[in-house]
């Protein structure tokens, strides 16, 4: 079963917040500069957090993954006030 996530990120080095943002865009689609939504079921969260424990200074960073529900329909979850949100149909690509 899949299930929507909120990953958000503070990462305090430029180098390590360009590796993190290009695997959160591996997984996800982007709502903010370092905010993004994502769809994953256990293997891809799993595949995600181990890439993230890699990426990141355990002392320095912070990665939140914020599950909201397993649903099928987005729109019921996101709520959004001003430009909307675009979501992109996604293929998953698993190395």
């Amino acid at each position: 079963m899949r299930s929507y996530y909120i990953l958000s990120y503070d990462i305090s080095d430029p180098a390590r917040w360009r590796r993190v943002h290009r695997i959160a865009r591996d997984y996800g689609d982007p709502l903010q500069y370092s905010v993004f939504l994502c769809e994953l079921g256990d293997s891809d969260k799993a595949l995600l957090e181990g890439r993230m424990q890699d990426a990141i200074s355990k002392d320095e960073d912070q990665v939140l993954l914020i599950r909201l529900r397993a649903t099928d329909d987005v729109e019921d979850l996101v709520e959004c006030h001003g430009k909307p949100v675009e979501v992109v149909d996604r293929q998953f690509l698993i190395y």
